[in-house]
């Protein structure tokens, strides 16, 4: 799978991201024991770092994201 993504919307997902780990973090704050939802609060950070690290090379490039992972599109503006 493949998403075309441009900076603004790679830093809209970044502030969803951000606010869904922020959500899921107070949430097994209080509640610990919940192993499938640790396993996406994990997930859910893996993928808000990865936004983080292409949102800071971006530029004015576009990027794609397959299986959970970014990658650069070959396309230039």
């Amino acid at each position: 799978m493949r998403l075309e993504v441009d900076k603004e919307q790679l830093a809209i997902l970044r502030r969803a991201l951000q606010a869904r780990v922020h959500d899921m973090q107070l949430r097994l704050g209080s509640e610990p024991g919940d192993e499938g939802y640790q396993r996406e609060a994990a997930l859910s950070t893996q993928l808000l770092r990865q936004v983080e690290d292409l949102e800071r090379r971006a530029g004015r490039r576009t990027w794609g994201a397959g299986d959970a992972e970014f990658y650069p599109s070959n396309d230039k503006d």
